[in-house]
Protein backbone atom coordinates (compact mmCIF):
# COMPACT_ATOMS: atom_id res chain seq x y z
CA UNK A 1 0.00 0.00 0.00
CA UNK A 2 2.66 2.49 0.58
CA UNK A 3 4.38 1.59 -2.46
CA UNK A 4 1.41 2.16 -4.51
CA UNK A 5 0.64 5.56 -2.19
CA UNK A 6 4.50 6.96 -2.90
CA UNK A 7 4.29 6.11 -6.97
CA UNK A 8 0.76 8.14 -6.87
CA UNK A 9 2.40 10.90 -5.50
CA UNK A 10 5.37 10.72 -7.54
CA UNK A 11 3.25 10.82 -10.94
CA UNK A 12 0.32 13.46 -9.24
CA UNK A 13 1.00 16.27 -11.85
CA UNK A 14 -0.50 19.34 -10.57
CA UNK A 15 -2.10 21.93 -13.08
CA UNK A 16 0.39 24.72 -14.74
CA UNK A 17 -0.47 28.51 -14.23
CA UNK A 18 0.56 30.73 -16.42
CA UNK A 19 3.18 33.86 -14.70
CA UNK A 20 5.84 35.76 -15.40
CA UNK A 21 9.41 34.67 -17.00
CA UNK A 22 11.02 37.40 -18.33
CA UNK A 23 11.37 41.16 -17.89
CA UNK A 24 12.54 44.08 -19.43
CA UNK A 25 12.90 48.08 -18.49
CA UNK A 26 11.85 51.06 -19.84
CA UNK A 27 9.55 54.50 -19.71
CA UNK A 28 6.19 54.23 -20.39
CA UNK A 29 4.95 56.86 -22.75
CA UNK A 30 1.31 55.94 -22.51
CA UNK A 31 -1.37 54.87 -20.71
CA UNK A 32 -4.96 54.16 -22.22
CA UNK A 33 -8.11 53.38 -20.29
CA UNK A 34 -11.31 52.85 -21.75
CA UNK A 35 -14.97 54.17 -19.61
CA UNK A 36 -16.72 51.15 -19.44
CA UNK A 37 -13.98 48.91 -19.61
CA UNK A 38 -11.13 47.78 -16.68
CA UNK A 39 -8.69 47.00 -19.21
CA UNK A 40 -5.35 49.11 -19.06
CA UNK A 41 -3.04 49.27 -21.97
CA UNK A 42 0.70 50.74 -21.56
CA UNK A 43 3.60 51.51 -24.22
CA UNK A 44 6.88 51.15 -23.24
CA UNK A 45 9.93 51.45 -24.42
CA UNK A 46 12.12 48.99 -25.24
CA UNK A 47 9.14 46.66 -25.40
CA UNK A 48 8.84 43.28 -26.91
CA UNK A 49 8.56 43.23 -30.65
CA UNK A 50 7.65 40.13 -31.15
CA UNK A 51 5.54 36.62 -29.26
CA UNK A 52 5.07 33.24 -29.71
CA UNK A 53 1.60 33.40 -29.36
CA UNK A 54 0.69 37.18 -29.11
CA UNK A 55 0.10 39.23 -32.11
CA UNK A 56 -0.44 42.78 -31.62
CA UNK A 57 2.91 45.06 -30.19
CA UNK A 58 1.81 48.16 -29.84
CA UNK A 59 0.80 48.09 -26.12
CA UNK A 60 0.88 45.77 -23.81
CA UNK A 61 -1.77 44.96 -21.48
CA UNK A 62 -2.84 44.67 -18.07
CA UNK A 63 -5.36 42.32 -17.07
CA UNK A 64 -8.65 43.44 -16.98
CA UNK A 65 -9.65 40.72 -14.34
CA UNK A 66 -7.63 41.46 -11.59
CA UNK A 67 -9.41 42.74 -8.42
CA UNK A 68 -9.92 46.61 -8.21
CA UNK A 69 -7.40 47.36 -5.33
CA UNK A 70 -4.65 45.18 -7.72
CA UNK A 71 -5.95 48.06 -10.42
CA UNK A 72 -5.46 51.16 -8.18
CA UNK A 73 -2.09 49.66 -7.28
CA UNK A 74 -0.88 49.32 -10.44
CA UNK A 75 -2.63 51.86 -12.16
CA UNK A 76 -1.13 54.71 -9.32
CA UNK A 77 2.83 53.23 -10.26
CA UNK A 78 2.26 53.36 -14.28
CA UNK A 79 0.94 56.90 -13.72
CA UNK A 80 3.70 57.86 -11.68
CA UNK A 81 6.19 56.41 -13.72
CA UNK A 82 5.23 57.97 -16.62
CA UNK A 83 4.37 61.29 -15.43
CA UNK A 84 8.47 61.16 -13.74
CA UNK A 85 10.19 59.56 -16.97
CA UNK A 86 11.01 56.57 -14.55
CA UNK A 87 12.96 53.72 -16.40
CA UNK A 88 10.68 51.20 -14.72
CA UNK A 89 10.74 47.07 -14.82
CA UNK A 90 8.25 44.86 -16.69
CA UNK A 91 7.43 41.49 -16.14
CA UNK A 92 5.70 39.33 -18.82
CA UNK A 93 5.07 35.70 -19.90
CA UNK A 94 7.82 35.50 -22.88
CA UNK A 95 6.30 32.08 -23.74
CA UNK A 96 2.29 32.60 -23.49
CA UNK A 97 -0.56 34.11 -21.93
CA UNK A 98 -1.77 36.83 -24.05
CA UNK A 99 -4.94 39.35 -23.64
CA UNK A 100 -6.61 40.04 -26.62
CA UNK A 101 -3.30 39.47 -28.54
CA UNK A 102 -1.49 41.66 -26.58
CA UNK A 103 1.61 40.43 -24.10
CA UNK A 104 -0.06 40.41 -20.56
CA UNK A 105 1.62 42.12 -18.33
CA UNK A 106 2.06 39.93 -14.91
CA UNK A 107 4.69 42.62 -12.68
CA UNK A 108 5.50 46.68 -12.76
CA UNK A 109 8.04 47.56 -10.48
Amino acid sequence: MKIVLAILLTTLTLPAFAGYNANFRGTISAVLTYPGSTLILIRVSNQPTSHPECTSFDYLAIDPAISNESRQLVMSRLLLAFTTGENINIGYDKSGDCIGGRIRVHRVG
